[in-house]
């Protein structure tokens, strides 16, 4: 019996160590599992975070580069016109010149005066002799005659062109004849006329030795702290060198559209010069500042900096990496063809790769989830199967190979896919149907792969939408500018009357519109819209509803007939129920007889000679668009000379402050009557300032429209006579 019990205590206890054996191997083999699951999760984790970030830091740093590249042709197309223009008109007057010198037969004598001290200020005409020159020289004054039919051209360009200084042109023999606004600058204290040497001029010597146009180096003006560049095109009759024609400009344009950059905070942009020198800039120290003498940038002890200033000032056009003033910065430059600048504009390149930085975080805090997800579900599982051994001691081994099969194949099967991604591969397969935590964890990685996959390409589909749609608004926002009058003054030989507006919208676009246009000779139209809602649709209507306008307008028909037309024309094809309100006058020039109608639109406000700008509550008819059938009425303003006419836009008296307090019609008024002798450009800057003074930092929610209107009459003086 003793015999038989201790047998069985050997067979229990042999047992019993075999399933301890195979119960401390199992859980060796989970543990050992669950280690190399971890650890393959750790560096799929990291390796999942470099390749996205490096992928998405290329990506971002060739996006930037493009933009850059697009934002500084655009900038140097813009300045390059600006001096294609400035050369075209000083290519004007030497042509008429070389047409005066090459045709003497076909040109009267012409009387061109001295320089007039009590004119300074005024755009005149003038001679003005080198001290070599002898002014009773017969073959001086006969040719002096015979050039003096070039000034009414040098007048008429020099009128046009807002940034030009003076234009002229200078004889071999010895005069100049000149159209500028400083007269009294030709003389010395003493009141006497000085001699110009104008043949020693960089603007002339340079034309004359290169025979083609040829422009200065930028010099400060000697009269004002703005700076400046001069034009020179020699004139010939047949082949030999008779006269210079030149033109100075001033160069606050260039300055303006350095600054007008956006590439936000980090953001800069610099013009070079010919000689590789920084002429304006917006840093305001350091190697790219604008400084007096700035060295040539070619020179550079930096080799990144002078290979792209001699690319750039070599006329190339392109991209660059380089430190400036310790910090790394993308740069893209385009030349400006006409003078031979380039414009440049840089970004810093954490300001480029901040976006990739967050989403790499972002991943990385994602993937953390999703591995301390994992190891819960393998925690869970091992614990399950170690309670699965201890109840199953009769048939340990059978349920160990079993356990082991079912668990543990499965989980190294789910290591090897995860292994498997690396690089640009971000695909996770798993075919297994195991129907235990081990699926679940499968099932989650999949899941988790898939939205990483999405991410990064709605990632790439944003940033290409952003970029598209900004450039789109870009466009439209240039195209509805060049559908408003925006060249002042935009009738430079009518006396009667003097006009001007402008137009800021709420967004890229905006619904309100301005328009003036003379009818026939004796009728001017004035119309001030706004267009109901903001945006696209608003640009839209505007540009639709201002053509039917301008067309019905020409048509004639008084402006109550005009707005009926009009509104008959909206109303029949309004399928998004948008309206408008109109002011519309028409101005009799010869009798100063304003007749006007009012389509639901502000008070206009008016200003008589001698009196203050006070609001003319004129009847309200209905707005356009919302009704058929709608009659206008006219109502009729005589307007004396000397009598202002003020339009404008709910966004004036509506312009809110960070109070949410309204601008209102009083301050409106208020800021129209501090300068009741203000010129019409004056008058929209002064409530502009105001209008800014009291919304300070507060967003602009309306489109903001003005215009005014100075009536002169057809005997008046007071307006600046035209040639």
């Amino acid at each position: 019996m003793t015999k038989n019990y201790s047998l069985r205590k050997k067979i229990l206890h042999a047992m019993i160590t075999l399933v301890s054996g195979m119960l401390a191997a199992a859980v060796t083999i989970v543990m050992f599992t669950m280690r190399s699951v971890s650890d393959t999760l750790v560096e799929s984790n990291r390796n999942l975070s470099e390749t996205i970030g490096k992928q998405s830091k290329a990506y971002m740093s060739e996006q930037s580069q493009y933009r850059m590249l697009e934002l500084a042709g655009e900038k140097a197309q813009i300045a390059d016109s600006i001096f294609a223009e400035f050369e075209s008109s000083v290519n004007t007057a030497a042509s008429v010149a070389g047409q005066i010198y090459n045709h003497p037969e076909l040109y009267p004598a012409r009387y061109v005066p001295l320089p007039d001290a009590s004119k300074d200020g005024e755009l005149s005409i003038q001679v003005l002799y080198s001290a070599a020159a002898d002014p009773s020289d017969p073959a001086v004054i006969e040719e002096l005659g015979l050039l003096g039919n070039v000034q009414d051209t040098l007048m008429a360009v020099n009128g046009s062109q807002e940034n030009m200084a003076s234009i002229y042109v200078a004889s071999e023999s010895g005069f100049m004849v000149q159209a500028d606004y400083i007269s009294a600058k030709k003389f010395d204290e003493n009141g006497e006329l000085m001699p110009l040497e104008a043949k020693e001029r960089p603007w002339y010597k340079g034309a004359a030795e290169t025979g083609k146009p040829y422009f200065t180096p930028v010099t400060k003006d000697a009269h004002t702290p703005r700076l400046g560049i001069m034009c020179g095109i020699p004139v010939y009759a047949g082949d030999k060198l008779m006269a210079v024609a030149g033109a100075g400009m001033y160069l606050d344009d260039m300055e303006e559209l350095v600054r007008s950059v956006e590439l936000g905070e980090s953001g800069h942009a610099c013009i070079l010069n010919a000689g590789g020198q920084v002429l304006f800039s917006t840093y305001s120290e350091g190697t790219l500042a604008a400084v007096a003498d700035a060295p040539d940038l070619r020179m550079s002890e930096d080799a990144a900096i002078a290979s792209m200033a001699a690319e750039a000032v070599g006329g190339g056009t392109g991209t660059a990496q380089l430190e400036i003033d310790g910090v790394l910065n993308y740069a893209a430059y385009s030349p400006m063809k006409t003078v031979g600048w380039s414009m440049v504009v840089f970004i810093s390149q954490d300001a480029v790769e901040a976006p990739t930085d967050s989403l790499v975080k972002s991943i990385s805090g994602m993937t953390d989830q999703t591995f301390l997800d994992a190891t819960n579900h393998a925690r869970r599982a091992s614990y399950m199967l170690l309670w699965l051994l201890l109840a199953a001691v009769l048939i340990a081994i059978a349920v160990s190979f079993a356990l082991s099969n079912r668990i543990v194949k499965p989980i190294r099967t789910l290591t090897e896919e995860i292994r498997a991604i690396e690089g640009d591969n971000l695909d996770f397969t798993w075919d297994l149907d195991t129907g235990d935590e081990t699926q679940v964890l499968a099932e989650s990685f999949r899941s988790m792969t898939e939205r990483l996959k999405k991410y990064v390409s709605d990632i790439e589909s944003i940033t290409a939408d952003r970029e598209r749609i900004q450039t789109e608004l870009s466009l439209a926002t240039r195209i509805q500018a060049a559908m408003l009058p925006n060249i002042f003054p935009p009738f430079p030989n009518r006396s009667e009357f003097d006009v001007y507006a402008a137009m800021d919208p709420a967004r890229e676009v905006g619904g309100d519109f301005y328009d003036f246009f003379l009818i026939d000779d004796d009728h001017l139209c004035l119309v001030m819209a706004d267009v109901s809602g903001k945006g696209v649709p608003a640009a839209l209507m505007m540009m639709a509803s201002k053509i039917t306008l301008q067309n019905l307008s020409m048509f004639g028909g008084s402006p109550a007939d005009i707005l009926s037309k009009t509104n008959a024309v909206i109303c029949s094809n309004n399928n998004e129920d948008m309206f408008i309100t109109v002011w519309l006058g028409i101005l009799e020039l010869s009798t100063g007889i304003l007749t006007a109608a009012n389509a639901g639109h502000e008070y206009p406000v008016i200003k008589k000679p001698d009196g203050k700008f006070s609001l003319y509550k004129d009847n309200h008819g209905f707005v356009l668009g919302a009704l058929e059938d709608i009659k206008y009425r006219n109502y009729e303003i005589r307007l004396e000379p000397g009598t202002k006419l003020f339009l404008y836009t709910d966004g004036v008296p509506e312009a809110t402050n960070k109070d949410l307090k309204l601008f209102g019609t009083d301050r409106m008024l208020d800021a129209l009557n501090k300068d009741t002798g203000a010129t019409p450009d004056e008058v929209l800057f002064n409530i502009r300032t105001a209008v800014d003074r009291f919304t300070e930092d507060a967003e602009q929610f309306d489109d903001l429209t003005m215009l005014c209107m100075e009536y002169r009459g057809r005997d008046s003086s007071s307006g600046k006579e035209k040639e």
